[in-house]
């Protein structure tokens, strides 16, 4: 399965310290296993969110690709 990122999701991780980005590429791989949510409201293309410690990974997936849209803090990933 091919996954890709977001200019969005590129400009968040690289702010991270090395040890989150660990965990969160590590989250991402093991996709679609995980804390796992779709969201509501957002019908077409189904966007889901996945949880990893504080931060929330929001993503779009088929059959074909995972594509990472967004990482952030809980509180700020949903604005």
């Amino acid at each position: 399965m091919k996954i890709s990122y977001s200019k969005t999701f590129e400009k968040k991780f690289i702010k991270y310290e090395r040890k989150l980005q660990e965990k969160i590429f590590t989250a991402i791989v093991n996709l679609p296993n995980g804390d796992i949510k779709r969201l509501i409201g957002n019908e077409i293309p189904p966007i889901y969110r996945m949880r990893v410690s504080k931060y929330r990974i929001l993503f779009y997936m088929n059959e074909e690709e995972i594509q990472v849209l967004k990482v952030d803090s809980r509180g700020d990933v949903y604005k």
